[in-house]
């Protein structure tokens, strides 16, 4: 009985594999800088504040996690993408769902590209959250992925960070500042301050730290489960990321 369910497992299995289909992408018309909200039901978001553009330019992939091998891929994503006035410029939302996904193995991982971006919400699941060259306030919440910040402008509101099961990463100037209250349970949490000035302050531990740097009064609030927390205050937040390459936007 062993044998036939572990034959039947293996069968199961070798007929399913990861699938991506590129869905047709958007290209809004943007004016001065733009707040970013994303709303996706799971998948990997990335957002970059890219100069070199002129509009918002944003690409989806559909990431199918248990694709039937047998089948052909179709689309069984929905999402969309507007540009609208809020209280203090333009928004460009975007949302993505999926009424289609009952094993719930389908992924949107997209991108989006802007050329100043102030503000920044992002709520997703089971995906990496990435955010690149941004200024103003940022709330990010995923699962199941890491989330990293990276900027060369300074960051002096409030910032929101909920993961689990992954990590988080902070780089920011050191015209940055702020107060921390970062915890990272079953990981540790940390704070690398070489440009400006920081205090710990009373109820930091290992996974625990609480801490301001640069005299600042905005809240840093980040956490985690199953995963480390790790924010840097440097000259050049950009320079020395591993994963950084010509094809990304250098400032």
């Amino acid at each position: 009985m062993l044998r036939i369910s572990f034959i039947l497992i293996i069968a199961l299995t070798s007929c399913r594999s990861t699938y991506v289909l590129n869905l047709p992408p958007a290209t809004l018309g943007v004016n001065g800088p733009v707040s970013i909200d994303v709303k996706s039901f799971a998948g990997d978001v990335t957002v970059v504040a890219d100069p070199t553009i002129s509009d918002a330019v944003i690409t989806v992939e559909q990431r199918d996690i248990g694709n039937d091998v047998t089948q052909t891929p179709v689309s069984r994503i929905n999402w969309s993408a507007n540009v609208n006035m809020g209280s203090i410029g333009e928004v460009l939302s975007v949302v993505a769902a999926s009424e289609d996904d009952a094993l719930r193995s389908l992924r949107a991982d997209m991108t989006i590209r802007t050329p100043v971006i102030h503000d920044v919400s992002i709520r997703t699941q089971q995906g990496n959250v990435t955010v690149i060259g941004t200024s103003g306030s940022l709330t990010i919440q995923t699962s199941d992925g890491d989330v990293r910040v990276v900027t060369p402008h300074a960051i002096n509101q409030k910032v929101t960070i909920e993961n689990r099961r992954g990590d988080i990463v902070y780089r920011v100037t050191g015209e940055s500042s702020g107060i921390v209250d970062a915890t990272a349970m079953n990981g540790a949490a940390s704070l690398d301050v070489r440009q400006g000035e920081a205090t710990i302050l009373p109820g930091t531990t290992g996974d625990h730290l609480v801490a301001s740097f640069n005299d600042g009064l905005n809240p840093i609030i980040m956490r985690t489960v199953e995963g480390d927390i790790r924010l840097y205050v440097l000259e050049n937040p950009i320079a020395n990321e591993p994963w950084f390459t010509a094809d990304w936007v250098s400032w």
